[in-house]
C-alpha cells in the first residue's frame, strides 16, 4: 500500500513522521521510495520538522544512511507503516500542501572555507547552529557531531574552531553563571566573528573571575586554561579564517595571498633580537597584543594566564586533534613564542598601576621568564637589599630609545624594542625595574613599573631629586615615628635605589646606576640629612614602652612633661636610671653618619653645616611662638644644641643662636603687628630692619622702658644674628669684630632713643632725662671745647664757637634724644615745672646744642630760649616770694631773736636773694660793682650760671673743685685740653671734660648767638 503512494503524499507522510519524531517509521518508510525520497529532500524535511529536543543519538545512524543510501536491513527495525495522515488526501490536496512546505536548506557553513558538497556535512552543521540558535539545546551538539568527526577533516574543524569553545565556555567552565552577566553567543555567530572579536568575548569571563584572585591564591585561577582551552581551538581555524579574509579582499597583494606558514617555512629567527620580517600575522600575534593591552589595567590577570599558559604551543584540543606542536609549522611556532615573551616583557611595562599586588604579579611575570629563556630566576621580593640581585653596570646602559614615547603600550611589541627584546640584558633591567618599584612601595611611593622606567631612563637630575624629595617626605611624617633601626633599613633602600648595588663602597662615585642615579652623591646625602635632622628628635620618643614609661613618671612625681622638664630628668634619672639626657642625643644618627670622628667621609662640614642650619631655619619660621621651649622654637634650638659641639666654630651657628636668643626674649612682650596680625619669629628674618620691632614693643607694653638692658640685649643678639644681611655680606656675614662691636653701640644707642621716646610719652621726664645723660652723653674724649682764641672771635664769626665731635661726624641719636626730652612738657597741666626740672631741660637743651647740626640749631635754640624764659619768669616768682616773705618777718612784731613763724624755722632767711644769686653766678659775679646795688643778670651770665648748674647736677666731682678754678672755667677748658699731664686726666673723669665743654662751648658762643654782652672779666 505504501509503495502506491504518489509523491506528493510520500513527502507529506515524511513531514508527518519527522514533526511527530518518529524515527523508526520513517527508517521503514524512507527506502520503499528512494526515487521519490531522496537524501537532499529527506535531510531538508528533517532540518525542518524534526523537533530539537530530540536526541541525536535516535537519528544520527538514520541520517548517516540517508546520506549515503545505504540502508541497513539487518538494523532497521520493521514497523508498519500508518498511511492515515494521506490516505483521505486528493491528490490535487495533496500538490497544494506540499507546495506550502517552507524546507530549511542544508546551506554550506562560511567558516571553515571550502566546505564539502556532500549533504551530510551541511546538514550537520546545520542542525547543530538550529538546534543551538532555536532551542538553547548547546549540549545536544556534541553527540550529534561527535559520530561523524573521525570521518570529515572540514567538521572536525569547525567543531574544533567553533563548537567546542562555545561548549566549553556555556557548559563547563561558567555553566552557573548568570546569563545576563556575559552576554550569550550563537555557533553561527562565534563562526562569523574575526579573531579579535572572538578572542575578546572566550576571554571576558576569565578577566572577570580572576581579576579580583591576588597572586597568593593563585591555584584558583582559570584564564590560563581559557586561553588554552578555548582561544586555542579558536586559533585552530587561523588558516580558514586567513583565507576566508583574503578572499573577501582580492585587491591584496599575492605576497599576502600565500600562507603565513609557506611564507615562513625556512626562515630561522635567532634568540638574540625580533626583525620586523619576522612578524607571522598569525592569529596569535592578537593574543599578544590582547595581552599587553589588559595588563593595562589588570597585570594580576596577565601574571595568572603567564604563569599558567606556556605559550602558543600549549592548547587543549580535546583529545579531537594532536595539538602541541603539530598544528603550526615549527619555524613559525619558534617565532610566536618569542613574541609571546615579548609580550610578557611588554606587559609589565604597559602595566599602569602601582599596587602590591601588581608588582608581584610583575614579578610573577619575571619568575616566569626566567622559566622560558632558561635564565636565573630571581630571589623572592620580599628579600633584604643586601640579597637582591647584582647586575654589572654594563648592563644598565642599554641602547633606549630617544623619547619617552617608545614606552606606550601600542609600541612595546615593536620589532627590536630595546626595553622587550628578549634577551639577558633586557632581562636583568626588568628584574631591577621590578625590584626598584617594590622598593619604591616600601618607602611609602606606591607607583607603576612604567613610571620607574621612565625614571631611570628619561628623567633628568632634577625629576629624580623631586621623586627623593616625595620620598622622604612620606617617610618623615610624623604620623608615623620611626626609630633608629627602622631609619637604617630605609637608608639602604634608598642608597640601593641609587646605585642598585653597584659599587656600592665607591665614596669617590658622584653618580648612581639606579632609578635615582642622576642625583649626585652629595645632593643625594644632603637630603638624607635634611630628613635625619628633621625626624631624629622622635627618635628616643617612638617606642610605646618609652613613651608609656615617660608619661608614667610625669604622672607619680605630679610634674608636667611639657613644662617642668628639667624637674621630670631629675626624677627619671634618680629613680629610674632613665637615660633622659639621650633625648638630647636623639640626632646621634645624623651626627654618627656626617659629623663623627669615625663616620665616613659622606659630606664635606661645609655642607652638613649649611643643611642643619636650614632645618633649624626652617623650623624657626615654621613657629608660631617665640619661646624656646615649644613647638618649632623647641626644635629649631634643640638641632643647634645637638649640633653645636660640632659645629662651635661655625659663624652661622653663632648667629643662629643669637636669632633664637633674640626671639625668645621677644615672647615675653605683647607684640602685634600691622593690622593686628600677632608676632611670629618669621618676622624677624624678613624685616628689612628687625630693630623697629623694639619700637613696638615699647609702644604695646607700658613701662618696658624701664627694662632697657634686657631691650639692648635683644638689640645686641639681632645684631649678632646678622640681620638685616647687607647684599654684599648675603645671609652669613663674616665681619670684624670691630665692625661687629661698632654696630652693636649703633643698636644700643638706637634702642636707647626709643626707650627715650618711650619714657616720655609715659611722663617719665626723670628716667628719659637719666638715659640721656648717663647712655646717650658723648665721652670727653670724643668733644673738644674751644679755646680762649676760639671762643674771642665768637663774636665775628657766625657758629664757629660750636663743639664739634672730633672726627666732626653728626650724632644724629644723642642730639635728638637731647633735644626730643630737653623740650619735654608734662601732659598734665596741673603740674607746675620746677627749678630743677628747667635746669634738666636746659642741661639737656645745651647738650643738643652742642651735638646737633647745623640745619636744626634755630630750632634748638628756640626750644632753649623757651626753657630760658620759663627759668627766669620761674626764678623771679621765687624772689618776689622771697621778698614777701622777708618783709612780712620784718614787720611782723616778734621777740628779738625768734625766728619762727607760726611755729616753724622759715627756709629762707634774709639776705637769701644774694646767697641765691651768688650759687647762680657760681660764687661770684663779674658784673656786679661795689656797694649794693646789682647789675641785672646778662644773657651770657644766665648761660655761665645754667652751665655751672649743669657740671654740678651732672657732675657732682666738679662740686669738689675749688673756687678758683671755678671762676675760671674758660680758661679750665683751655687747659683741660692742653694739660698734658696724665695726672690730672686720670683725676678727672669724662663727663666732666663734657661739663668743661659744654660751660665752654655756652660761655663763648650761646650768649653771642642770642644777643647778650658778657661782662668784663677783671684785670
Amino acid at each position: 500500500m505504501a509503495k502506491e503512494l504518489s509523491r506528493a503524499k510520500c513527502t507529506l507522510l515524511a513531514v508527518h513522521y519527522a514533526s511527530s519524531a518518529d524515527i523508526k517509521a520513517l527508517h521503514s518508510f524512507t527506502p520503499v521510495h528512494p526515487d521519490v525520497l531522496d537524501p537532499e529532500l529527506v535531510l531538508r524535511i528533517l532540518l525542518t520538522y524534526l523537533p530539537e529536543s530530540v536526541e541525536p543519538k535516535e537519528y544520527t545512524q538514520y541520517v548517516e544512511e540517508v546520506a549515503s543510501r545505504l540502508y541497513l536491513d539487518h538494523e532497521r527495525e520493521e514497523v508498519d507503516v500508518d498511511l492515515s495522515p494521506v490516505k483521505d488526501l486528493s491528490e490535487e490536496q495533496a500538490e497544494k500542501k506540499v507546495k506550502k512546505l517552507r524546507l530549511r536548506e542544508c546551506k554550506a557553513a562560511s567558516f571553515p572555507s571550502n566546505p564539502p558538497r556532500d549533504v551530510l556535512t551541511r546538514f550537520l552543521i546545520a542542525r547543530a547552529c538550529l538546534m543551538d540558535d532555536q532551542a538553547g539545546l548547546l549540549n545536544l551538539v556534541p553527540q550529534l557531531m561527535e559520530p561523524f568527526l573521525p570521518h570529515n577533516d572540514y567538521l572536525r574543524k569547525w567543531y574544533i574552531s567553533v563548537a567546542l569553545p562555545v561548549i566549553r565556555l556555556e557548559l563547563e567552565y561558567y555553566s552557573d553563571e548568570s546569563p545576563s552577566k556575559v552576554p550569550q553567543v550563537t555557533l553561527a555567530e562565534l563562526a562569523e566573528w574575526d579573531v579579535a572579536k572572538g578572542v575578546d568575548f572566550l576571554l571576558r569571563k576569565g578577566v572577570e573571575a580572576d581579576g579580583t584572585v591576588p597572586m597568593t591564591d593563585h591555584s584558583v585561577t582559570s584564564i590560563g586554561r581559557d586561553v588554552k582551552s578555548l582561544v586555542a581551538p579558536w586559533m585552530y581555524g587561523h588558516g580558514e579564517r586567513k583565507r576566508r579574509k583574503l578572499n573577501l579582499d582580492p585587491q591584496e597583494s599575492s605576497e599576502t595571498v600565500e600562507e603565513p606558514e609557506r611564507q615562513s617555512s625556512s626562515r630561522k629567527v635567532p634568540m638574540d633580537g625580533i626583525a620586523g620580517t619576522d612578524r607571522t600575522g598569525h592569529a596569535w600575534e592578537y593574543m599578544f597584543e590582547w595581552i599587553v593591552r589588559t595588563s593595562k589595567e589588570d597585570l594580576t590577570v596577565v601574571a595568572h594566564l603567564i604563569e599558567d599558559w606556556d605559550g602558543p604551543s600549549d592548547v587543549d584540543f580535546g583529545g579531537y586533534s594532536e595539538g602541541g606542536r603539530d598544528y603550526i609549522d615549527e619555524d613559525i611556532l619558534r617565532k610566536l613564542e618569542l613574541q609571546y615573551a615579548q609580550s610578557a616583557f611588554a606587559a609589565c611595562y604597559s602595566a599602569q598601576h602601582g599596587s602590591e599586588e601588581h608588582i608581584r604579579g610583575a614579578h610573577g611575570i619575571l619568575a616566569r621568564l626566567a622559566e622560558l629563556l632558561d635564565f636565573v630566576p630571581p630571589p623572592d621580593l620580599a628579600s633584604s637589599v643586601e640579597s637582591l640581585p647584582r647586575v654589572d653596570k654594563l648592563m644598565t646602559k642599554l641602547e633606549t630609545a630617544q623619547n619617552v614615547a617608545d614606552l606606550a603600550p601600542d609600541r612595546l611589541l615593536g620589532p627590536e624594542h630595546p626595553l622587550t627584546t628578549p634577551r639577558l640584558q633586557t632581562y636583568m633591567l626588568l628584574q631591577m625595574m621590578v625590584y626598584s618599584t617594590y622598593q619604591l612601595s616600601g618607602l611609602g611611593h606606591e607607583t607603576a613599573l612604567v613610571e620607574v622606567a621612565k625614571m631611570k631612563l628619561y628623567a633628568s637630575a632634577d625629576e629624580q631629586l623631586a621623586l627623593l624629595q616625595k620620598v622622604l617626605h612620606g617617610l618623615a611624617d610624623h604620623n608615623s615615628r620611626k626609630d633608629e633601626a627602622e631609619w637604617n633599613a630605609q637608608r639602604k633602600k634608598l642608597m640601593w635605589l641609587w646605585n642598585w648595588g653597584i659599587n656600592d663602597e665607591d665614596q669617590d662615585a658622584h653618580t648612581g646606576a639606579g632609578v635615582l642615579g642622576k642625583i649626585k652623591r652629595e645632593t643625594f646625602e644632603e637630603e638624607m640629612l635634611k630628613v635625619f635632622v628633621d625626624t631624629s628628635c622622635f627618635f628616643m620618643l617612638a617606642s610605646t614602652t618609652t613613651a608609656y614609661m615617660y608619661l608614667s613618671v610625669a604622672a607619680v612625681h605630679d610634674v608636667n612633661p611639657v613644662i617642668n622638664t628639667e624637674a621630670l630628668q631629675g626624677e627619671l634619672n634618680k629613680d629610674l636610671d632613665f637615660p633622659f639626657s639621650s633625648i638630647k642625643d636623639s640626632y646621634g644618627m645624623a651626627i654618627k653618619l656626617y659629623l663623627a670622628d669615625q663616620a665616613p667621609s659622606l659630606l664635606p662640614s661645609e655642607h652638613v653645616e649649611r643643611v642643619v642650619l636650614a632645618k633649624a631655619m626652617e623650623a624657626y619660621d615654621g613657629a608660631s611662638n617665640g619661646n624656646k621651649t615649644r613647638g618649632g622654637m623647641k626644635k629649631s634650638n634643640d638641632i643647634l644644641t645637638a649640633f653645636r659641639p660640632y659645629l662651635k666654630d661655625a659663624t652661622s651657628f653663632k648667629q643662629a643662636t643669637a636669632l633664637i636668643a633674640a626671639t625668645h626674649a621677644l615672647s615675653f612682650y605683647s607684640l602685634k603687628l600691622q593690622h593686628g596680625v600677632p608676632f611670629k619669629p618669621v618676622s624677624i628674618r624678613v624685616s628689612s630692619d628687625p630693630i623697629v620691632l623694639l619700637d613696638k614693643v615699647l609702644e604695646q607694653n607700658d613701662g618696658s622702658y624701664a627694662k632697657l638692658d634686657d631691650l639692648m640685649e635683644i638689640g645686641r643678639n639681632i645684631v649678632t644674628a646678622g640681620l638685616p644681611p647687607s647684599e654684599e655680606e648675603g645671609s652669613v656675614s663674616e665681619v670684624s669684630k670691630e665692625e661687629l662691636d661698632r654696630r652693636k653701640t649703633e643698636v644700643e644707642r638706637r634702642v636707647t632713643f626709643m626707650a627715650v621716646e618711650a619714657a616720655l610719652r609715659e611722663d617719665d621726664f626723670e628716667t628719659a632725662y637719666s638715659y640721656v645723660v648717663n647712655r646717650l652723653t658723648p665721652s670727653g674724649a670724643a668733644l673738644t671745647a674751644p679755646s680762649q682764641a676760639e671762643a674771642a672771635k665768637a663774636y665775628t664769626r657766625a657758629g664757629s664757637g660750636r663743639v664739634k665731635a672730633r672726627n666732626e661726624a653728626e650724632d644724629d641719636i644723642s642730639w635728638r634724644a637731647a633735644f626730643l626730652a630737653g623740650r619735654f612738657r608734662p601732659t598734665t597741666s596741673s603740674t607746675p615745672p620746677t627749678l630743677r626740672r628747667l635746669e634738666q631741660r636746659t642741661e639737656l637743651l645745651s647738650l643738643a646744642l652742642l651735638l646737633a647740626p647745623t640745619s636744626q640749631l634755630t630750632d634748638v635754640l628756640a626750644a632753649w630760649r623757651r626753657c630760658e624764659e620759663e627759668m627766669t619768669a620761674l626764678q623771679t616768682s621765687q624772689q618776689q616770694a622771697e621778698e614777701e616773705f622777708d618783709d612780712h618777718a620784718d614787720k611782723r612784731s616778734a621777740l628779738p631773736g625768734n625766728f619762727t613763724i607760726s611755729g616753724d624755722q622759715p627756709e629762707m632767711v634774709l639776705n637769701q636773694k644774694r646767697r641765691e644769686m651768688g650759687r647762680m653766678t657760681g660764687g661770684g659775679s663779674t658784673n656786679t660793682t661795689k656797694g649794693d646795688g646789682e647789675a641785672p643778670m646778662s644773657m651770657f651770665d644766665l648761660t655761665r650760671s645754667a652751665a655751672s648748674a649743669f657740671s654740678r647736677n651732672a657732675f657732682p666731682l666738679r662740686a669738689q673743685r675749688t673756687s678758683t678754678e671755678t671762676s675760671g672755667m674758660e680758661s679750665s677748658v683751655d687747659s683741660l685740653g692742653s694739660n698734658g699731664s696724665g695726672e690730672h686726666q686720670e683725676r678727672v673723669r669724662k663727663r666732666d671734660m663734657v661739663a668743661n665743654a659744654v660751660s665752654g662751648g655756652l660761655a663763648s658762643g650761646l650768649g653771642w648767638v642770642l644777643g647778650a654782652t658778657p661782662g668784663q672779666p677783671e684785670r
